[in-house]
């Protein structure tokens, strides 16, 4: 069917929500399901660890593994709100993060950049006033194993783990070991070497390599030393097919030495190749801890942390850096920059630098909006480091691929901000807005981009992430779910009154009548009789007056999610005094009381005798359940006959994945 006429007369839209200045808070953990299995009995599409192993934060699950030091961002809609940030936790509750701030649409992202994980992030994230979002975030993964019962006894000149590719190219990849095969908890450390494969003839060691090798440096693991190693690629840099075979590389940098890894056993014969330090090589049954993830999931990372390592050599104190780059996507979802400040200046926690992008370079014209970057990281009380990072809704910033930019970050700090800042030594604040960013670590670079220092081209590239929509949506502050969680919401199911005369039996939705006098009907609308409506009758159709109408309850809901309510009401009457034509929401999702102080009543419509769409505006549950209510009243017996009618009524759950993108583990 075709409303296009009456689309275009009006839309009503309505939010629950306070004042725009109301507080809001985000918490829960990321984590990792710690076999394939743990994670195929997960339910699918929520990403939330809470329906599987139940709320038992601040407890642990053996079946999880929990993710510490991964960066938060949270940035509102718009350009005058600075981020939220925070570092998930090392200690109990392991992976635990925190985040508060004012009530408002949000974008969210999880990310390393030196952390294994692929980013995730959340967008349509819709907050109201005094809202705690409890969200458990799993990152995406193509393989995933975090098992430490066993390991390998010998050590191993390599490994090559095989995995079946679930998108377009490897992007990170994380794994730990058992012994570093120097000295395990001593000082002595070796660098290792990571790579794909694609499998081809022979064994995996003579497969075709993809993309370029990536060093681990001081990979220095045993005993206590029980740390998490990780490589990355730019997108593009190691392509990949779904659904075909590849082999992780693990391999030493320096002949002659070994180390060994976590595993354990499984099915499949060929599932691990393995390299003695002798030269011996042959399959085993057993998959290693080990985390491979990549493209697919509607982002790109065109510009990646490669190498773990952090905190290496200073870029150089100004107000002002930038680093060119050539875009992959369509569109600026976040960036992720390494920086320090020093002991004359508050901890990075309390710096901000407006994050804005340029086209064709430093001195090009600015695209789309700026955010305001916050700090995360380490405050020792006379030095501070870590990282700045802001994330952007889809289409905040348009990009076209193949295109240079430029990434600017300048620093907002000023008198207010740091006037009389002291630190634990005494010293006092210098007042000089500005930061310091982290060069690339030795051995990496980008080579289609640069960095300036206040527009002047340094020579070397900044340590930094920048993650971008791979996809383009329109209004997609609209988007929701495809599937309709009403029953019978096109009103085209149940029992039909063959005329104004009878009142059917619609499926699904129950009637209701606040005025005993009150006429249902469930009908084909006259003249064509092609479609279906619900009809409340009132006024001198039936000499009597009218308040009731129609009522829906969707259970089986989550308060982590919002849901928008939208269909068509038609009214004989434009809203007046004696006339009313209304749609209610309770988010309580209470379906007996009509006159519950928990619905909300919005009138429609203002014109007559047209269909009007009604939009309710994300709203989230209070109780894992909303009802819908339909009503037509008036107190008038005679006049122009009295009909409210409804039709294509949807409740449908606002999609907070990334454009293009299928939502699974998240």
């Amino acid at each position: 069917m075709s409303h296009c006429f009456a689309a275009r007369l009006l839309v009503i839209s309505f939010l629950f929500c306070g004042a725009a200045s109301a507080q809001v808070r985000f918490t829960g953990r990321v984590w990792m399901p710690k076999t394939p299995e743990v994670a195929g009995a997960m339910p699918a599409n929520t990403g939330l660890a809470e329906d599987y192993f139940g709320p038992n934060r601040p407890g642990d699950s053996p079946e999880i593994f929990p993710l510490p030091m991964v960066r938060c961002f949270a940035s509102l809609e718009g350009s005058m709100s600075q981020a939220l940030s925070h570092g998930t936790w090392e200690m109990a509750p392991a992976g635990w993060y925190y985040m508060s701030g004012s009530a408002g649409r949000y974008t969210l992202l999880f990310t390393g950049p030196s952390k294994f994980i692929r980013p995730t992030l959340f967008t349509n994230v819709y907050t109201f006033d005094g809202d705690t979002i409890d969200r458990k975030v799993i990152p995406s993964s193509y393989y995933a194993m975090f098992d430490m019962e066993a390991w390998d006894n010998k050590p191993a000149a390599a490994y090559y783990q095989l995995f079946e590719a679930k998108g377009t190219g490897v992007t990170s990849v994380g794994f730990r070991l058992v012994h570093d095969g120097i000295d395990g908890a001593g000082p002595g450390s070796q660098t290792l070497l990571v790579s794909v494969h694609r499998k081809g003839s022979g064994t995996p060691d003579q497969w075709e390599q993809i993309g370029p090798t990536v060093p681990v440096l001081e990979v220095d693991s045993g005993g206590a030393k029980n740390y998490e190693w990780s490589a990355a690629w730019n997108s593009g840099e190691v392509p990949t097919t779904p659904g075909e075979t590849y082999a992780l590389r693990l391999a030493v940098a320096t002949a002659g030495n070994g180390f060994q890894m976590f595993w354990r056993a499984v099915e499949q014969p060929q599932s691990c190749y393995r390299i003695d330090k002798d030269g011996q090589a042959g399959f085993v049954a057993r998959q290693l801890w080990m985390y491979i993830a990549g493209d697919g999931d509607g982002l790109l990372i065109p510009y990646n942390k490669h190498i773990q390592k952090q905190f290496g050599e200073f870029a150089g104190f100004s107000k002002r850096w930038s680093q060119t780059y050539v875009a992959r996507g369509r569109g600026l979802a976040a960036v992720v920059l390494y920086a320090g400040t020093g002991g004359t200046q508050p901890g990075i926690h309390r710096q901000r630098v407006a994050m804005r992008v340029r086209r064709g370079g430093p001195d090009g014209p600015i695209v789309g909006i700026e955010k305001i970057a916050i700090g995360e990281g380490i405050f020792t009380g006379d030095a501070s480091w870590g990282t700045f990072g802001a994330v952007f809704s889809p289409g905040e910033v348009t990009l076209e691929p193949g295109e240079t930019y430029a990434i600017e970050a300048e620093s907002i700090e000023n008198y207010t901000s740091l006037h009389g800042w002291v630190n634990i030594k005494g010293m006092i604040s210098d007042e000089k807005p500005g930061f310091n960013p982290y060069r690339q670590a030795p051995g990496e670079l980008y080579e289609r981009g640069t960095a300036f220092k206040n527009g002047q081209d340094v020579g070397f590239d900044l340590d930094m992430q920048i993650i971008e929509y791979a996809h383009v949506v329109e209004n997609w502050d609209q988007a929701v779910d495809s599937v309709n969680l009403l029953v019978n919401g096109d009103m085209e199911s149940g029992e039909l009154g063959a005329s104004e005369n009878e009142s059917g039996a619609p499926a699904a939705w129950k009637p209701f009548a606040i005025e005993p006098a009150t006429v249902h009907r469930y009908i084909a609308d006259e003249p064509e009789r092609t479609n279906r409506v619900l009809r409340v009758l009132g006024g001198s159709v039936t000499q009597q007056p009218a308040d009731g109408g129609y009522v829906q309850k969707v259970s089986g809901l989550t308060h982590l999610d919002t849901y928008r309510i939208t269909g068509r009401v038609r009214c004989s009457y434009a809203v007046d005094f004696d006339h009313v034509c209304q749609v209610g929401i309770d988010v309580t999702g209470q379906d007996t009381d009509p006159k519950a102080e928990t619905i909300r009543w919005t009138n429609v419509p203002s014109v007559h005798s047209l269909f009007v769409p009604f939009d309710s505006g994300p709203v989230r549950t209070k109780s894992g359940a909303i009802s819908v209510w339909l009503r037509g009243r008036t107190q008038n017996k005679d006049g122009f006959p009295f009909r409210a009618d409804f039709d294509d009524f949807a409740v449908r759950r606002v999609n907070t994945g990334v454009p293009g993108a299928v939502q699974a583990g998240k």
